[in-house]
This record gives structure tokens, sequence and C-alpha cells, in this order.
């Protein structure tokens, strides 16, 4: 049975128990004083049940037994009745840190991405907040969590209020470091202790990714050739055969610390690589004396990088393009693409990322001007291979997985390419006005998957 938005109104004083209106009582099938559990997050507790003359999806419920389920307000919200058990919400928590203890910003520069999914999921009335693991209450299974909402006045602001432990968990940490933190790690484990789903957690390891998709029948011709801890003779026969190679930190992000290593025509070596705010082009004999100008002449710090296949992308005005796809479950557990970013590199930028220069252009323009008449067929096989990538690689990791990023590369022989997959991605693709509506679609998305999994 799926979930209805009902009413939740506060019962007059005198009256005791759950009040439904006879519309609901009908569809339930209920019958006049059951007893039943009302649930709302982790909180629980039985109550006898009584049908009212209200029309309408009405639910009455008497203060304090909603002070006891610790019901965030009384308005609307959803309801799914099945097995004697109303489950009103449901509760979801976005899992973060960095909170600033400021009551417009509290989770700094932040607090705008959360408030987008706290803005798209309005219309399924969840009770949705942003929680860091202080704020939870494990002795009385409670968490001041910090809500979106419309004040008096009508204006729309933070506001922090008590509220049930959540149905399911969106964790939304925003880098390795908090990731490692005795309090992340320790609420994680409770939650899961107790069935609590928590989705998207951890980051992902770049290695990891390769080992999981290289060799999957969902993606054999798609993953570029890489090795783990390279030595200075792997890096020279990977040179060889594909002129071109990536030296990536196995957990980096960003596009940090990566360089690229091209084999020229005349047997010279250039290194491209990003110092501070400026991107740099060296020029190198032979190999090994361009290795030991990056990690030192005992090659520390290698064994923490992976050789990936350099791949002769498409170009924009002479530059290198490669495509950002956003990806969402829907409410059917589904793999969808919201959308596709074309991103294009900085002058003399081993990376598209804007703080290497890089910029966004319309997708759709920029296949039509490289591939003409076939930007359709184009974009249709970039779609259609990353929702085989997101189908083999959640079978590798932790937990569910509701939303990747992907990198994805197109050569001009019109083959697709992964180069990274982003557990937490940025949505900085949405920024683009083609992508307007689909930042919308895609913040909804989260909502739409944590509905499927608090089973509403």
């Amino acid at each position: 049975m799926s979930s209805i938005i009902c009413r939740v109104h506060p019962l007059p004083p005198g009256k005791q128990g759950g009040w439904l209106s006879q519309s609901l009582m009908r569809e339930w099938g209920c019958q006049q004083g059951q007893s039943i559990k009302i649930r709302i997050g982790g909180k629980s507790l039985i109550t006898r049940i009584l049908g009212g003359r209200h029309r309408g999806r009405n639910i009455l419920l008497p203060r304090p037994l909603a002070a006891q389920l610790h019901l965030p307000w009384f308005g609307e919200t959803r309801a799914v009745f099945r097995n004697k058990e109303l489950h009103l919400g449901p509760v979801l928590g976005i899992l973060t840190t960095g909170f600033t203890g400021s009551p417009s910003m509290p989770f700094g520069s932040r607090s705008a991405l959360f408030r987008q999914f706290l803005i798209a999921s309005r219309e399924d009335r969840p009770f949705f907040y942003v929680f860091t693991p202080e704020m939870v209450d494990w002795t009385r299974q409670v968490v001041y969590g910090w809500f979106y909402r419309k004040d008096l006045s009508g204006t729309y602001r933070w506001v922090r209020k008590l509220a049930p432990l959540p149905d399911v968990v969106y964790e939304r940490v925003p880098n390795r470091k908090a990731e490692a933190q005795t309090q992340v790690q320790g609420c994680r484990l409770l939650f899961q202790q107790m069935g609590v789903p928590i989705f998207n957690q951890g980051f992902f390891n770049k290695w990891m990714v390769h080992e999981a998709l290289y060799n999957h029948p969902l993606t054999p011709d798609c993953i570029p050739e890489a090795h783990r801890s390279p030595s200075i003779q792997t890096v020279e026969d990977m040179l060889e055969r594909h002129r071109m190679v990536y030296l990536k930190p196995s957990g980096g992000s960003l596009g940090l610390g990566i360089f690229r290593i091209t084999r020229g025509p005349q047997g010279d070596y250039y290194c491209r690589f990003r110092n501070g705010d400026r991107n740099v082009l060296r020029k190198f004999r032979s190999l090994p004396p361009l290795m030991t100008q990056i990690f030192g002449r005992q090659l520390n710090g290698l064994s923490r990088y992976l050789v990936q296949q350099g791949i002769r992308l498409i170009k924009h005005e002479g530059r290198a393009v490669d495509f950002r796809v956003h990806m969402h479950k829907d409410r059917s557990a589904r793999w969808t693409v919201a959308g596709i970013g074309a991103k294009v590199a900085g002058a003399g930028s081993v990376t598209t990322h804007g703080r290497t220069g890089g910029s966004l252009l319309s997708t759709s323009e920029l296949l039509k001007k490289t591939f003409p008449g076939k930007e359709a067929d184009m974009e249709n096989r970039i779609k259609e291979t990353s929702i085989r990538i997101c189908n083999a690689l959640e079978g590798h990791v932790k937990g569910p997985l509701g939303e990747l990023g992907l990198d994805i590369g197109v050569d001009y022989q019109q083959k697709v390419w992964l180069f990274e997959a982003n557990s937490k991605p940025g949505r900085h693709i949405f920024l683009h006005p083609s992508l307007w509506d689909a930042g919308k679609q895609s913040a909804h998305y989260i909502t739409d998957y944590s509905l499927k999994l608090a089973k509403f």
C-alpha cells in the first residue's frame, strides 16, 4: 500500500486516543476502538482509534500523545497504514558536519545546498531536517534537527526543532577528514544497528571503482586501463600503448593533485599540472627525471596514486570537453539521468574543473556541433552507458546508493568512457540556464528515493 497525504490536527482537550475521519477508517479497514501502533520516525506508541465525522483524510491526535511521539508540527504529512501500524512522515535526515551556530546559515556555505533538498521535498510533506552527530540525543532517541520552514510572517527560515530519529538518512558529510571523525563513524554505526537505511555512505576510492567496473559484464567497453601504485616502468609501458596518461591520487577529489603526461613524437615527455592558481607545462628528455620532479628521488607518494589511460577527447575551440552526468534513483529505485553538463577545460588545464578555469556549455548544442545529425544518438549513448555504470557499481559499495556524479568522456570515434564516479557529487552543472529545471528535479529525487527506502 502506498502512502497518502493526510492532515494531522490536535484533538480537543478531554478526548482520548487517535481519531480518524470516516473516509480513512474505510480506506484502511479500521474498526471502532481498535488498538493500533502509531509511529513517527523512531518514536511509536499504542493507542485506540475512533472514527470521527470529519470529511476528507484527517487524523486527530491529543496534544500529549503528539508530544510523546515528538511530532514536529500539526498539518499535512504522509501516512501509510499496514499491519495495524499507522506510520506518519516519513522522517528524513541529512547527516553532515560543520554546524556554525548561525541561525541564518547553520551549516555555513552548504546551507544553500541543504535548503534546495528541503524546499524540493515540500510537495511530498515529509518531516525533513539536517543534523550533525552532536545533535542526536541517543538516550531520548530524538534529534535537535534544523528544518527550513515559514515563520509567522510567512518568511522561510531555518528553525531548530526537536524531532524523532529519522526513518532514512541521506549522508552529506563534506569530506574524507570529516567522515573519519569518531562522532560520524559512531553515528552511522548506531543507525545501522537500528536498521535505519543510510544512503550514499562515505567516499569512493578511484581504484575501488576501477576494480569494480573494469571486468564487469555491464561495463566491458567504457573503463580506461589503469594501474595502482605504478612503477616508472609501468608508466612508461602505458605511454608506449596510449601516448598519454594521467596520474591521479587514489583518494583525491576536485581535480587536485592530477598530472597529465604526454609522450611527444620526438620522444620527449610533457607534464601538465596545476600549481597554486597556475596551469603549468614542463618538458623532459626522459621519464625518470619527470617522475622524480613530481614525487622526489624516493618516489614518495607514488604508492598513493594510480596511472590511467589518457583519452583523446572531443574539443570545443581547441579545449578538451567532458561531461558530468548527474544520476539519481527514482521512487521505483531505478537509475535515471537527472542532467548532463558539458565541461570545457580551461586554457592549459589538466581538468575541466571550474577552479582551474573550466566552464559549462549546453550539452545538446555541443553535441550538435561536434556530431551533426547524430547528436541525439550520442546523448542517448551517454545516458545508456551511465545507467549501466550505476547498476554495475552499486553492487560493490556499502549500503544503498541513491545519487552519483559520473565524469564521462567521449572521443572522436564516438566511444563513451568513464573517468570517475562520485558519491557526493557537486551541483555546479545545474547553474547553467539549460539545466535549471533539471536541478530542481534532481533535488526532488532525494525525497523520491527516501520515500522508497522508508516504504512510503
